[in-house]
């Protein structure tokens, strides 16, 4: 339309400039001069309309005005539901449970002489085995932050040693904690005094670990108690609460610090014992893991928690022999650190 008018004024200047020119021609007077004004007008207004046209400048209008900006979204993939959740990555330390991610993982924590296992199950609940000594209760405590633990769903303390249990108040001091399991002993130490105050005040009732006693957990994942079966032993270590967990197709043995009694105990009731990583019993004491026990666990890892230059001279050379002998992988808290064993349900891998 602009371009239309200015070519219409162009013509125009130039019909007048020529009829001007005419006119002076034919007579010189005002009316030759004043269309000769008017031809030069439209001239020039012709020029600055032209001029307007080449550096592009339009008046504006609704369709060229500008627009809010459109936000750009992707996508889905063929065949998939559109994703309307508002996922967020949680920071470290900061989730109070792994995502579920389908794997099962069992950190046999580096504690020093005493046991402390932390089982994270897929779907989120977590399951605290013994918490070292009392020294090591700090350590524990950072540890299970570190693997954003913010709930125990389960404490087990195996047996009233301290090296087991010692730790174990200031654990669950430090989380809330569902359900707390215990053999049915006593011991007449500060640690296990300590253990049960920390129980009662935190309003919880601690519920006997012995054979046949399952853990109330849901899915594939399944844990029983295979032991103790007695309400008597010699040795305190044989009230140890052992525990035979599967996941899937895989399983893992805990064993605390039972000896060859239980172990015969254990194999004569027929208990399910067979696992791929097995926790060596009372940190590779030469009075636990006896070959009929091996054969019958067949475990592909094994995993022994010991401290670095203990008075005990723990691993034994008979237990490490042993072990040895049925071809079993072994892994050691004293030299290997934390150990972590990852379950997807078929397999086992040691980290």
């Amino acid at each position: 339309m602009v371009a239309t008018i200015s070519i219409l004024a162009f013509l125009t200047a130039v019909l007048l400039a020529v009829s001007a020119g005419w006119l002076a021609l034919r007579r010189a007077g005002k009316k030759a001069k004043r269309q000769a004004f008017y031809a030069i007008l439209a001239f020039i207004l012709s020029l600055a309309t032209a001029w307007g046209n080449l550096t592009g400048e339009q008046p504006p209008s609704p369709a060229n005005q500008a627009r809010p900006p459109v936000a750009q979204t992707a996508s889905p993939p063929p065949g998939t539901a559109p994703d309307t959740s508002t996922s967020q990555e949680k920071p470290p330390g900061a989730s109070n449970q792994p995502a579920a991610s389908g794997k099962l993982r069992v950190h046999y924590l580096d504690v020093g002489q005493g046991d402390a296992i932390l089982v994270q199950m897929p779907d989120g609940k977590n399951i605290l085995i013994d918490g070292g000594t009392s020294d090591a209760g700090p350590d524990v405590v950072q540890k299970l932050k570190q693997y954003g633990v913010e709930i125990l769903d389960f404490v087990i303390g195996t047996h009233p040693h301290e090296d087991h249990i010692g730790g174990l108040d200031l654990v669950i001091n430090s989380f809330p904690v569902g359900k707390v399991y215990l053999p049915r002993v006593t011991h007449n130490t500060d640690s296990y005094r300590d253990l049960l105050l920390a129980i009662k005040n935190k309003g919880l009732k601690a519920t006997e670990a012995k054979a046949g006693v399952a853990l109330p957990l849901e899915g594939s994942i399944q844990a029983l108690f295979v032991s103790p079966a007695r309400k008597t032993y010699e040795d305190l270590n044989d009230y140890s609460a052992v525990l035979h967990l599967t996941y899937g197709q895989t399983a893992f043995l805990f064993t605390g610090d039972a000896g060859t009694t239980v172990e015969e105990e254990m194999l004569a009731g027929g208990k399910p014992l067979k696992a791929d990583v097995l926790k060596v019993a009372h940190h590779g004491s030469r009075y636990s893991t006896s070959t009929a026990f091996l054969k019958a666990v067949a475990p592909w890892y094994a995993v022994i928690s010991v401290g670095k230059g203990n008075d005990y001279s723990h691993p034994h050379a008979q237990t490490l022999q042993r072990l040895q002998k049925a071809g079993v992988k072994i892994y050691r808290t004293d030299r290997d650190g934390t150990i972590t064993a990852l379950s997807d349900g078929q397999k086992v891998t040691i980290q």
